[in-house]
């Protein structure tokens, strides 16, 4: 490997690849070859030549001409450098950088630095080399979202440790998937997927067993027929429970019900209604009749004030 050296005055001159000292400190000296430094070099080459052995004319311009074209081509390669830079400002961008990962963001803008074109993403600076992908909106989005979704399946427990409770977590997870476009679901891993729909099966299921054990704790029709009023009040507000269970339940959850269970739950829901109206027992929730009420208020306001419109535009139509 050659060791680019300086060459003054005919004289090789030392130790210009560090840095000199000083009285006013440390300098650093460009170590890079550019065509004067290679000009001198050739005059101290010819210069110093053996003279029983010359080197011809031809083998010199050859020298020339191959340093021109690698410093055409280096500098042609760094005009292209800079300027697919130029275009990488305001696009998303992922950056390898090594044992810290990925960083993922928008280069914010270009510059230069110990020679290198350098990236800003994020506040901080990257090399042209590091950069790894290049990516629009769109996909740049779908694998953040994707992250972020395989990072919140990863929360969720495991199908044999689910239980009710989990089930805001598992429709949160739904949620957050169905928020994606096509093209950005595209970028989630099928393990994530598949775990997330076992999840939900597994989760129908126990909505399905929840629901079920509640009708099975409600009165029989014989018990509700027999029952005083403060009895019946309390099958009332047992059986608001159980409502709330079934209202709950989405199309696939009432699916997992037994076909007898909901039957069962239709039977008490009309034990108890009839029961209610014969001892003249609202049941707990049912707001039939104050919505009737008010129906009837807003009727008999809006009829008042057409019939005092009526007289209003009858007076006007006589005062002219």
């Amino acid at each position: 490997m050659a060791i680019i050296q300086e060459v003054k005055d005919g004289r090789f001159v030392e130790d210009t690849s560090e840095t000199t000292s000083t009285g006013k400190g440390k300098k650093n000296v460009d170590n890079t070859m550019g065509q004067d430094q290679f000009l001198q070099l050739l005059v101290a080459q010819m210069q110093y030549q053996d003279p029983l052995e010359p080197t011809s004319n031809t083998e010199w311009v050859a020298q020339m001409a191959t340093f021109s074209m690698v410093e055409s081509l280096n500098n042609m390669q760094t005009a292209f450098d800079k300027q697919s830079a130029n275009s990488l400002v305001g696009k998303y961008v992922f950056i390898n950088d090594g044992d810290n990962g990925y960083v993922k963001g928008k280069v914010d803008f270009i510059t230069k630095q110990d020679g290198k074109v350098k990236l800003s993403v994020g506040d901080k600076l990257y090399d042209l080399d590091q950069l790894d992908t290049v990516s629009d909106q769109e996909y740049f989005e779908g694998a953040i979202l994707a992250n972020d979704f395989h990072k919140m399946v990863q929360l969720l427990p495991n199908e044999n440790n689910l239980t009710v409770s989990d089930s805001g977590l598992v429709k949160s997870a739904r949620e957050e998937y169905e928020k994606m476009t096509e093209t950005q679901k595209q970028f989630v891993e099928k393990a994530d997927l598949d775990k997330l729909k076992a999840l939900e099966a597994k989760m129908d299921a126990l909505k399905a067993t929840e629901f079920t054990g509640s009708v099975n704790q409600l009165p029989t029709v014989s018990e509700i027929e027999n029952a005083d009023a403060d009895t019946l009040m309390k099958y009332n507000a047992q059986f608001a429970d159980t409502k709330k269970l079934y209202e709950a339940l989405t199309d696939s959850q009432k699916g997992k019900v037994a076909e007898s269970t909901t039957k069962q739950y239709d039977v008490i829901k009309d034990a108890l209604k009839k029961a209610s109206d014969k001892l003249n027992i609202k049941p707990e929730g049912d707001d039939s009749d104050d919505a009737d009420g008010t129906q009837s208020q807003v009727s008999d306001l809006l009829q008042k004030i057409l019939e005092e419109l009526q007289a209003q535009n009858k007076n006007d139509s006589a005062g002219n």
